[in-house]
């Protein structure tokens, strides 16, 4: 190879092939699931008034549970990844929570968001971060979302059931 020609290569720049994107359809119970917390959400937020803080926080259960379940499905997920994320759905519909729904109403919401959000910032540091994306249906990037509610957490839920859910997800084995 001559000189020149391996300045040519040296300049090409080091970029990894374009993935396939993979369209993923939810299950009919996960949609049927959005749907129904969708709608719980919507008539919680007409009958109590919530204010609109909280509102933006709980509006994003819905939309995290569908990102999730998709994750779940897609086959560039690692199964680790895809277990967290399995954890995460199944705390969303489980009636047993630490703030529960039942009680609480929307504001039982706001603990599962944070659940999944956390959930989320241990499987971004496994699955790049396009394919989130390319799941999320939220109108705000999904990271600046993440962001938002990591540095909210304290004050939506409680120090204590933050320690809790870090506990639970982060937990050394």
């Amino acid at each position: 190879m001559s000189d020149e020609q391996k300045h040519e290569v040296t300049l090409l720049p080091a970029v990894k092939k374009p993935q396939e994107l993979v369209p993923i359809e939810l299950p009919q119970k996960h949609q049927s699931f959005y749907d129904r917390l969708r709608e719980k959400i919507e008539a919680f937020i007409r009958e109590k008034g919530v204010n609109e803080t909280v509102t933006g926080y709980v509006l994003l259960a819905p939309d995290l549970f569908v990102l999730l379940a998709r994750l779940m499905l897609d086959k560039r997920v690692s199964v680790q990844s895809k277990a967290i994320a399995g954890v995460a759905v199944a705390y969303f519909i489980t009636p047993l929570d630490f703030i529960p729904e039942v009680f609480t109403g929307g504001f039982g919401l706001l603990d599962d968001v944070v659940l999944a959000v956390y959930a989320l910032r241990k499987i971004l540091v496994d699955v790049d971060a396009a394919v989130v994306r390319q799941h999320w249906n939220g109108e705000e990037d999904v990271l600046k979302i993440i962001t938002k509610v990591v540095k909210s957490a304290d004050d939506l839920i409680g120090k204590k059931l933050v320690r809790k859910i870090e506990e639970t997800l982060f937990r050394k084995k």
